[in-house]
C-alpha cells in the first residue's frame, strides 16, 4: 500500500495527518481551489456534451463550496464530499418518507444510497461520472483525466476538511464577537449593543436541544486605529471566537485586515467604510464606495461627461473612500482634490463638483458656494452629510438645480415604516426605543443577528468558518429590516446592498427619489 493512501486512511480513522503528507494535501487544496495541477498548469475537464473548461472554472469548488459541503441550486445538488461524507456509506434523509401510491418506487439521490467511496471508485467517479453503486452521477458533474496522485492529492484534501475544530467552537459553546471602535458615538454604539445582546440571547439554543448555544462577546477597542490590530488579537487570544457579528465602526480598515489575516467571519458590521475586496467578511453594503461609482455613473449619463473632476473631502476621514471610488470610474477626468475651507476655483462648464463634508460643513459650503453654471452637476455623499437619517435635510440647497444626493439606502419614509412593522414591536416588547436617529443601526443590527442565527442552525456539529459564510449567503432572507430597499446574496457575494439612488431636494427641503435604484 502506497504511503499517501495510509496516510488518507489514517486521517479517517482520526489520526493527525503526518508532516510528510502536507505537500500531498496542499497538492489537492490547489487542485479543488484552482483548478490547478502541481506544475501549475490548469486542470482540464468537460461536462456531460458541454465544451471543455478549464482551471478554476472547472475546479471543484465551485459547485462544492470551500467547505466542501455542497449547496442547492433549483433541483441542482451538489452533495457534501468532505472525507467524513465521502469516506462513508451514504445517509438516507432523516424524517417522514412521503406518502407513495399503491405500485410506486420512490428513488432516492444516488449521493444518500451509494456505498462508501475509496480511492479507485473516486478515480472512476472523476474519470466517468459513475458512482461507488454503479449508477451515473449527475450530467453536472465534469468529467477529469487524473493522474493516480492527483486522485490521491484530491481524497488527502477532501480528508482534510472539518477535520480540526474551528476557533470557538467548545464542547459547550459558539463563542462570538462584536466589536464597538472608539470612533462611533457612545449613544450609538449602546443602541447598537443593546439590540444585538437581546436578539443574540433570545436565538441562542436552548439546554437539552443537543446544540451549542451561544455566547456573545464585547471587544471595545481604544485608542488611535493603528492600535486597534495589537487589541484584536489580544482579544481573540483571550478568547477565540467563531466569527464577529455586527459590530460599529466609522474606520474600519484595521478590522477588515485582521479578518482577512485570521480568516475569521465578520457578518454586516455597521459601517460605511467596508474593507477592499472582502473574503471572509459580508457586509451590509459598499458603503461610500458605492456613493462613488453611483455617482460616476450619473456624470456619465449627461449629455457631457466632466472634463474636470473636483471633489472636497478630509484628507482624514471616511469620505476619502467615496472619492477615490468615484475617480476611479472616471479615468480621463482631470482630478482635482481640495479640503474642506480651501477657496473652490472658479467652476464652468466642463466640471463637476462632489462633496464629501459632514452636515454642518457641508451647510456652510453650500450657503457661501457662487452661481454656478447650470452645466455643472452639484453631487452630494448622503452618508457623510448624514441626510440618510433626516426628512429635511436643513442645507438649503432647493436653489442648486444641479445638485444631487446620493443616498444608499431606502427612502426615509418607506424605511421607517419598514422598521416599525418589523421591529418595532419586538423592540418595544424589551424595553427599548425604535429612535429616529438611531433606526437604521437597530435594523440592520438585528438584521445581521438574524441571518447569523439562521446560518448557525443550519451547520452540523462541526462546524467550519467557510460552512458559516457560506450558509449566511443563502440566509440573506432574514434580513427584513435593513436600511435597504433591495438585499440579496449568493455563492461568493460580500454586499447585501449594491446601489443607491440618485435624489433631488424638494421645495419643501426633502429628499425626493430621481429615478430608479442605480446599481453601478
Amino acid at each position: 500500500m502506497k504511503a499517501p493512501l495510509l496516510a488518507l486512511l489514517g486521517a479517517l480513522l482520526g489520526a493527525a495527518p503526518a508532516a510528510a503528507d502536507d505537500a500531498l494535501v496542499d497538492e489537492g487544496r490547489r487542485l479543488y481551489r484552482d483548478g490547478l495541477r502541481a506544475d501549475g498548469s490548469p486542470l482540464e475537464g468537460r461536462r456531460h456534451a458541454g465544451p471543455p473548461l478549464r482551471g478554476r472554472d472547472i475546479a471543484c469548488v465551485q459547485c462544492h463550496r470551500p467547505s466542501g459541503l455542497g449547496t442547492v441550486e433549483g433541483v441542482a445538488i451538489a452533495p457534501a464530499i468532505t472525507g467524513r461524507h465521502l469516506f462513508s456509506p451514504g445517509q438516507p434523509r432523516a424524517g417522514r418518507r412521503p406518502r407513495q401510491a399503491p405500485g410506486m418506487t420512490l428513488h432516492d439521490h444516488g449521493f444518500r444510497t451509494r456505498p462508501a467511496y475509496d480511492l479507485p471508485a473516486l478515480a472512476r467517479a472523476m474519470a466517468e461520472g459513475i458512482n461507488p453503486a454503479g449508477q451515473p452521477l449527475d450530467p453536472l458533474m465534469p468529467r477529469y483525466a487524473l493522474t493516480a496522485r492527483e486522485v490521491e492529492a484530491l481524497a488527502a484534501y477532501l480528508g482534510s476538511l472539518g477535520t480540526t475544530a474551528a476557533p470557538g467552537v467548545t464542547e459547550d459553546a459558539i463563542h462570538l464577537a462584536t466589536v464597538l471602535a472608539p470612533d462611533a458615538p457612545p449613544g450609538r454604539r449602546q443602541a447598537m449593543l443593546d439590540v444585538l445582546q437581546h436578539c443574540i440571547a433570545e436565538h441562542s439554543p436552548r439546554p437539552g436541544t443537543g446544540r451549542r448555544p451561544w455566547r456573545l462577546h464585547t471587544w471595545t477597542l481604544h485608542g488611535p486605529p493603528s492600535t486597534w490590530p495589537a487589541q484584536l488579537t489580544r482579544h481573540q487570544h483571550t478568547q477565540p471566537v467563531f466569527a464577529l457579528v455586527g459590530g460599529i465602526g466609522r474606520e474600519w480598515a484595521p478590522v477588515h485586515r485582521f479578518c482577512e489575516a485570521e480568516g475569521l467571519p465578520c457578518l454586516f458590521p455597521n459601517t460605511d467604510a467596508p474593507g477592499p475586496a472582502p473574503r471572509h467578511a459580508i457586509y451590509l453594503s459598499p458603503g461610500v464606495a458605492v456613493e462613488g461609482r453611483v455617482m460616476a455613473r450619473y456624470l456619465e449619463e449627461q449629455p457631457r461627461p466632466p472634463r474636470r473632476l473636483v471633489q472636497i473631502f478630509a484628507a482624514d476621514d471616511i469620505g476619502r473612500h467615496g472619492a477615490a471610488a468615484l475617480a476611479a470610474e472616471l479615468p480621463k477626468a482631470e482630478r482635482l482634490d481640495l479640503a474642506p475651507g480651501v477657496p473652490l476655483p472658479q467652476l464652468a462648464e466642463g466640471d463637476a463638483l462632489a462633496l464629501w463634508l459632514p452636515l454642518g460643513t457641508l451647510r456652510e459650503l453650500l450657503a457661501t458656494l457662487p452661481t454656478l453654471p447650470q452645466e455643472v452637476p452639484v453631487l452630494v455623499s448622503a452618508t457623510l452629510g448624514e441626510l440618510e437619517r433626516r426628512d429635511e435635510t436643513g442645507i438649503g440647497a432647493s436653489n442648486i438645480h444641479q445638485l444631487r444626493v446620493i443616498h444608499p439606502f431606502d427612502a426615509p419614509d418607506r424605511r421607517l415604516a419598514r422598521m416599525v412593522f418589523n421591529l418595532g414591536g419586538w423592540m418595544s416588547g424589551r424595553g427599548l426605543k425604535l429612535a429616529r436617529d438611531t433606526e437604521r443601526l437597530q435594523g440592520d443590527t438585528w438584521s445581521a443577528c438574524a441571518v447569523t442565527a439562521r446560518a448557525l442552525y443550519t451547520l452540523d456539529t462541526s462546524p467550519s468558518r467557510e460552512a458559516l459564510l457560506e450558509r449566511v449567503e443563502d440566509a440573506y432572507a432574514g434580513a427584513t429590516t435593513t436600511a435597504y430597499p433591495r438585499f440579496t446574496l449568493g455563492p461568493g457575494q460580500r454586499y447585501g446592498s449594491k446601489g443607491a439612488y440618485v435624489m433631488r431636494i424638494g421645495t419643501d427641503d426633502r429628499l425626493e427619489v430621481e429615478g430608479e435604484w442605480v446599481v453601478p
